[in-house]
């Protein structure tokens, strides 16, 4: 019962952050349309069913490694930044597609990936196949696929793991 009144309450909050408001018609509006949100999750989810923690982890070691997650984020937006900048003023490039191995039944650390990868201007994500377990990626400058695979992987592993294993 704690859990779906921090859940209602954190999405109120985020809710009235993005309204820049706290008039008290904008209060009821974000607890409902917050209440009906969880509630569609909780029978999405089904009854009784709680979401996993990934093994070796706690909730309280995921949200410490945020800050690095957002951190090196930025760090790999800046990156892709300069990347694409040195092209715009005439360094050649060779576009192409890379494939990623990706772990098959972990859509969230999937999609997490996806979305973090997304974000740097250089990179875009084209396809996500869990079935066979892989990220098809877009790239500014593919001549080098292995580099670009051990770029990700990196990246991965030291912004990411500790957040979404």
């Amino acid at each position: 019962m704690t859990a779906i009144v921090v859940r209602i309450a954190a999405l109120t909050a985020i809710y009235l952050a993005v309204l820049s408001s706290l008039h008290p018609a904008d209060i009821v509006i974000g607890a409902l349309l917050s209440t009906v949100l969880v509630a569609v999750g909780a029978r999405i989810r089904g009854p009784g069913r709680r979401p996993e923690a990934p093994p070796g982890t706690t909730p309280w070691g995921r949200l410490a490694g945020v800050p690095a997650l957002i951190g090196f984020t930025v760090l790999d937006m800046c990156r892709g930044s300069w990347t694409v900048a040195r092209h715009c003023l005439g360094r050649p490039t060779t576009p192409g597609y890379v494939s990623m191995p990706i772990e098959r039944h972990r859509p969230a650390t999937a999609t997490a990936w996806a979305i973090r990868v997304g974000l740097s201007p250089d990179t875009v994500v084209v396809d996500v196949d869990d079935e066979h377990g892989t990220l098809v990626l877009h790239v500014l400058d593919v001549r080098d696929p292995d580099a670009v695979r051990r770029d990700q992987v990196a990246s991965y592993e030291r912004a990411q793991r500790r957040v979404f294993p």
